[in-house]
């Protein structure tokens, strides 16, 4: 049974069901459904607060999704986590194999957590060993139970989903990544520009070496242009995206250079970072995905302040696509705004 993977946002919930066949590295993937639900505003940002209406919230969204876009072949769900409900690091500890890992994290990783360790879920990937000195490096990622609990509550409320997969927002990403790209060894950077945060993965021989997020997102944009020319969140939106003629086109320019160079700023941050381990980095392109991707001349942005060649990211250009069912213009529209979805779809091998 395939698994829908729906990526919920603050302003949006995504969700893409494949038909996948095959294992490991003879997939063949052709896309089965996409469709997207607006979120009610301020929800998703009061999970802390209230989680009844965040929990409805989602629920409603994916039960619309499921119907109106006639994902009926799917059964189960796939969904992932970011933002503070949950720790990404990457640690060193005494080499032990995959299937030992998650016994053994626990311990390790309790002085990263600023939670009690029975309130959070643990897991981990190892990255790379150091046979002479006994130690590996393993991305750690743990999230708080509640939270996960609440998300698999949600699927449950549709009463026609079941949970079956919580990841990351971060690794999903690099799921579809691997996916297009599935013999590349390039050190690449991908970056998910969403409504409220900027997700970035950092890839080193191939693997996904470091996770950040900066809490500066394509809301920001929008809520610029509506105080700079007094109009509404709808308009402002139309605005950002070049749906609808600016008010002043040289300050809604001014406004999203500004958001634009706070981006490449923090990307400078964390890849200063990096070369304090790996002295040598060099990623040889930027892969943009999420909504603020549509963002006019971004690419050009990043690749002129950066000097990193910078394109972006559609998943939907690996899988097989039927012209009858689906607008090829128009998924090459959507792509970059699914990828976190497709990511999650990908994960068939759960449901066994």
């Amino acid at each position: 049974m395939p698994v829908i993977g729906f990526d919920i946002g603050t302003y949006a919930a995504k969700a893409v069901l494949l038909n996948v066949r095959g294992k490991g590295r003879s997939l063949s993937v052709s896309l089965d459904g996409l469709g997207l639900a607006q979120m009610p505003q301020g929800v998703m940002s009061q999970w802390e607060e209230q989680p009844d209406p965040a929990r409805r919230a989602m629920s409603g969204a994916m039960r619309s999704i499921y119907k109106l876009a006639k994902l009926s072949r799917g059964r189960f769900a796939a969904l992932s986590l970011s933002g503070d409900t949950m720790i990404i690091k990457k640690i060193n500890m005494p080499i032990t194999s995959q299937k030992e890992l998650r016994a053994t994290l626990a311990l390790e990783a309790e002085q990263y957590i600023p939670y009690p360790i029975n309130e959070v879920i643990i897991d981990g990937h190892i990255l790379a060993t150091d046979d002479q000195h006994g130690q590996m490096s393993v991305l750690l990622v743990a999230a708080r139970k509640e939270v996960v609990n609440n998300y698999i509550q949600a699927v449950t409320m549709t009463k026609i989903l079941k949970p079956n997969v919580i990841d990351v927002d971060a690794l999903a990403l690099y799921n579809a990544y691997d996916f297009v790209h599935p013999d590349s060894r390039e050190n690449v950077i991908l970056v998910d520009l969403g409504a409220s945060l900027m997700h970035v993965t950092v890839i080193l021989d191939g693997q996904p070496n470091a996770i950040k997020e900066e809490n500066v997102g394509c809301q920001r944009i929008t809520d610029d242009i509506e105080d700079a020319f007094g109009v509404t969140p709808e308009v402002a939106e139309a605005i950002k995206f070049g749906a609808q003629p600016a008010p002043n086109q040289s300050e809604t320019a001014e406004i999203v250079e500004r958001v634009a160079s706070n981006w490449v700023a923090a990307l400078e941050r964390i890849l200063d970072n990096i070369r304090v381990e790996s002295p040598d980095y060099q990623p040889k392109r930027i892969f943009l995905a999420g909504g603020g991707a549509f963002l006019k001349g971004l690419p050009e942005h990043f690749s002129r302040s950066l000097q990193i060649k910078t394109e972006v990211f559609n998943p939907f250009q690996a899988v097989k696509v039927n012209p009858k069912k689906f607008d090829q213009a128009y998924l090459d529209y959507i792509g970059p705004q699914m990828a976190v979805s497709f990511g999650l779809a990908i994960r068939k091998e759960e449901v066994r």
